[in-house]
């Protein structure tokens, strides 16, 4: 997998870094989570498991691996939409396989449908050894910014 990126995350972005652009988004933010990677249906992203994101346990809540590896699989399906084309989950599969109280999470996620309006994309998520902490896999809509009821965003036209 190359560190360029390919396809617009539906976005027309004029010569800017669509990675950036994604990496500066408000929950990406505040989750510190980063794309390392997109490129030709693929992604790797990483996050730190900060201590706010551990649970009664004192692992890492669940939520908070769902939430990466649901990224994982948005972004992998994003570097195939074309211009004007946004995309939202609307099913989601998560198999807990192991935990971990502190690192980083690191996910690869894969398009293995790209149809016209629904991707299927599954995710492995790992930590810092490599060790397997998560399998998934998402079903997404395609669709234009008019079908949802979003906020501004840089693509909204």
């Amino acid at each position: 997998m190359s560190d360029e990126h390919s396809g617009s995350f539906g976005v027309e972005a004029g010569g800017v870094d669509l990675r950036e652009l994604i990496n500066q988004s408000p929950f990406y933010r505040y989750m510190e989570m980063r794309v390392e990677e997109a490129s030709d249906g693929h992604s790797r992203l990483t996050m730190p498991v900060k201590p706010e994101m551990r649970n009664l346990y004192g692992i890492c809540h669940g939520g908070a691996i769902a939430t990466i590896l649901d990224s994982s699989c948005g972004v992998a399906l994003g570097t195939l939409l074309e211009p004007g084309k946004v995309i939202v989950t609307v099913d989601m599969r998560v198999n807990y396989i192991s935990n971990l109280g502190a690192g980083v999470l690191t996910g690869t996620g894969k398009v293995i449908h790209r149809g016209s309006q629904t991707g299927v994309v599954t995710a492995e998520i790992r930590d810092e050894n490599g060790e397997l902490v998560a399998v998934g896999m998402s079903t997404h809509l395609i669709c234009s910014p008019a079908d949802l009821r979003m906020a501004d965003y840089p693509g909204k036209g």
